[in-house]
């Protein structure tokens, strides 16, 4: 039986207890009291050394044990350590491997963007090249730009890339073959007959060209049309036998057009006057209508003025000093020098000279009446002309832009060659009013300038008539 220390207390405790409560029940006798006494403390001091003894034992047993246990601890936190440095590496590599994987994805995501950059270019380039093909060699391209095509541009998946290096040297090819230049038999129209005729194409460099079978035939540069129309031959005075040499391969002189076909193809796209008038519309017509209206009217108008024809100031004043001193008689000699409407003029005030003065005035005015309302005529129509142009102008404008809305709402902003129509009336006819309205009133104003210059000049001769032949009445009367 092992005893601990508390449970000695414990029972050395409810000893003395039991013999405290036998003491006050019954005193024993001394010599009994002290044997059992005795008698405890041994027993408790047997049991105190035993439990003595256990403790050393167990404290013994836990130094004994404690060494293996601390060793293992020990080996615990090594192992931990070490655990802790592997998981602190592994950490490092997963880091580097993360370090690893972005870039790996970056050169991924470069050499898609490569890829596809130069699928692109050689994609463009096929488009390039089909647009360029002339009919003649369409039909040989056709089939091989569009397997390469459909290669460059899957449906599903990455472009190709071996089909953009076929490309690059399909391309390549053909440079080559044009800087060398090669032919090929065909049909083209010929731009001056509008005819169909047989030859031979000759491809160098970036022209085309184009001689005619036939001695004396078309012999020229070739630009495109519409998809699935012949190409057209235009003439640039090359001469056919010079041509015939160049598609044969034998030296020759050939023309070639510097601008790349730009200017040829400006030339065609302009037209003539008629074409261009044609593009303002009804309201282009109107406008050219009112024009020929005001060149009509200033016509008439310029050969009314010169019928307006007044002498110069200088010239009256002879006449004048006639009439105030010799009077009508010697006056009217002299009025064969003078220009018709002066002359006219003093004609009719010499003829009522010896009437009173307020009746030669009215002559006189009614004269210069006359001669206003002849020479005024048509003169407002041409400032309303002037006016009126710029504003149809402005309506055409207008109406083209409607066009043109319409147009975009039709086919959208793609197309421009449909677009072009509303946008041509909209300029030709803003063109066109300008062009009539500047001339029509810089005329206007001349004009005007000129006959109320002349009309001033006819009051003022009759005026001075007046006073004139008042001075002759006076000196006569004294």
């Amino acid at each position: 039986m092992k005893l601990s220390p508390s449970s000695l207390g414990a029972a050395f405790g409810i000893g003395l207890a039991w013999i405290t409560t036998a003491s006050a029940q019954t005193p024993p006798p001394a010599v009994n009291l002290d044997n059992e006494l005795k008698q405890v403390a041994l027993d408790y001091t047997g049991r105190i050394e035993t439990a003595t003894n256990e403790l050393n034992a167990a404290r013994v047993r836990i130094a004994t044990e404690k060494v293996p246990v601390l060793n293992q601890m020990r080996s615990i936190e090594d192992r931990i350590l070490r655990l802790q440095s592997e998981v602190a590496a592994l950490r490092i590599e997963n880091g580097q491997l993360d370090d690893e994987r972005a870039r790996r994805e970056q050169e991924a995501t470069a050499q898609r963007a490569n890829i596809s950059y130069v699928s692109g270019l050689a994609a463009d380039g096929i488009g390039t090249l089909n647009n360029v093909l002339s009919p003649a060699e369409i039909n040989e391209w056709k089939g091989r730009l569009e397997g390469l095509r459909q290669r460059l541009d899957p449906t599903n998946g990455q472009p190709d890339l071996s089909a953009a290096v076929e490309t690059s040297e399909l391309l390549l090819g053909r440079i080559e073959s044009l800087i060398g230049g090669y032919t090929a038999a065909g049909v083209a129209v010929d731009a001056e007959t509008s005819e169909l005729v047989e030859g031979t194409y000759a491809f160098f460099g970036p022209e085309t060209f184009f001689v005619a079978n036939a001695a004396g035939g078309a012999a020229g540069t070739v630009r495109s049309r519409e998809e699935g129309a012949a190409p057209i031959v235009h003439a640039t005075g090359w001469d056919h036998d010079e041509a015939a040499a160049f598609v044969a391969g034998r030296e020759s002189n050939i023309l070639v057009d510097i601008s790349g076909g730009k200017a040829l193809q400006l030339r065609t796209s302009q037209g003539n006057w008629i074409d261009h008038i044609n593009k303002g519309g009804i309201v282009g017509y109107v406008i050219i209508g009112l024009g020929l209206f005001a060149l009509l009217t200033a016509v008439l108008k310029l050969v009314d003025l010169r019928k307006l024809s007044v002498d110069h100031p200088g010239n009256i004043r002879q006449v004048l000093q006639t009439v105030a001193t010799d009077g009508r008689a010697a006056a009217e000699k002299l009025l064969g020098g003078m220009l018709a409407t002066s002359r006219e003029l003093y004609t009719v005030g010499l003829r009522h000279m010896d009437k009173p003065k307020e009746v030669v005035e009215e002559y006189l005015h009614a004269f210069i009446l006359r001669e206003r309302l002849h020479h005024e005529r048509w003169l407002p129509m041409l400032a309303v002309i002037a006016a009126a142009s710029p504003l149809l102008g402005l309506l055409g404008t207008v109406v083209g832009m409607v066009k043109t809305f319409t147009l975009i709402t039709v086919f959208g902003t793609g197309n421009a060659g449909k677009l072009s129509s509303g946008i041509s009336e909209a300029l030709v006819t803003t063109e066109l009013g300008l062009i009539v309205a500047i001339p029509t009133l810089v005329i206007h104003g001349f004009l005007s300038h000129r006959t109320q210059k002349n009309l001033s000049l006819l009051e003022r001769y009759a005026v001075e008539l007046v006073t004139a032949t008042d001075e002759h009445k006076v000196a006569r009367g004294s």
